[in-house]
């Protein structure tokens, strides 16, 4: 009878702790590297002065938007595509994952604010000086 109820005993605890442990195996929440480097961004508008300038851009430049895409890595580089054109560089999270800074350590080093990053969307904001000018431009991507 005794040995019974240290079966019954120990079944139980095993049932318990092979339960408990179930909830180990739960997908963690993605991190920012995860969502910022799981597919390619594309190009969808340029912000100023909280209007679209996407077509002054296309107008003025003949640059469109919609033609540059990027792809980050997790291992911190990334590609910069604009129709047969591509640039590589590296980057990094910096502020709490608030920036990314752009080939650092080098002549070409730029930091970008990330006003926005979910699974389907990333807007970046910089601002760009040029003879005592300044122009604060949101660069806005999505999957």
């Amino acid at each position: 009878m005794r040995i019974q109820k240290l079966l019954t005993f120990l079944f139980a605890l095993l049932l318990v702790t092979s339960m408990t442990s179930c909830d180990k195996d739960k997908d963690k929440e993605p991190t920012n590297k995860d969502i910022l480097a799981s597919s390619i961004w594309k190009g969808e508008s340029i912000w100023a002065y909280g209007s679209d300038i996407s077509d002054l851009f296309m107008d003025e430049l003949g640059y469109d938007i919609k033609k540059n895409t990027i792809k980050f890595d997790k291992a911190g580089t990334y590609v910069d595509s604009y129709e047969r054109t591509s640039l590589n560089g590296t980057w990094e999270f910096a502020d709490n994952d608030k920036s990314i800074i752009f080939d650092k350590g080098t002549e070409d080093e730029y930091k970008a604010s990330v006003l926005m990053l979910t699974d389907k969307e990333l807007r970046m904001e910089q601002t760009l000086e040029d003879d005592g000018e300044s122009l604060t431009l949101e660069v806005r991507f999505i999957r």
